[in-house]
């Protein structure tokens, strides 16, 4: 047995590299439906609902991207396809970005809500 993991990943093409960030991702994207419905009825606010499916697959790819970039980097740099690492990379700054305003938008809200000075 001790072949049987190199074999399967030739018959399917993948490295383990991109076999582990497949799992990584698959362990930090969204739960089964019934765990997204108990979001639901936890938040209720389909809102939040979708911005935590949103941020559990932003979260997913960016470990992902880490694992399969780095792991590629450290075992195989040869074979890392530097135009896909770009564009992952540049998709990473997005994300980021992206939340990074989200969080700062909320954060003024709820400040503006909860000040004593409302008018």
């Amino acid at each position: 047995m001790q072949g049987a993991g190199e074999e399967v990943a030739g018959v399917i093409a993948i490295t383990k590299i991109a076999a582990l960030a497949y799992l990584m991702f698959n362990l930090y994207t969204p739960p089964c439906f019934a765990a997204i419905g108990a979001m639901n009825a936890e938040m209720k606010s389909s809102k939040w609902v979708w911005g935590g499916i949103g941020l559990q697959f932003s979260v997913g790819f960016i470990v992902a991207y880490l694992v399969y970039t780095l792991g590629t980097l450290m075992t195989a740099p040869e074979t890392l396809n530097l135009v896909g690492a770009l564009a992952g990379l540049g998709i990473v700054c997005i994300i980021i970005i992206t939340i990074s305003i989200l969080i700062k938008n909320t954060n003024q809200k709820l400040k503006d809500e909860y000040s004593l000075n409302n008018k």
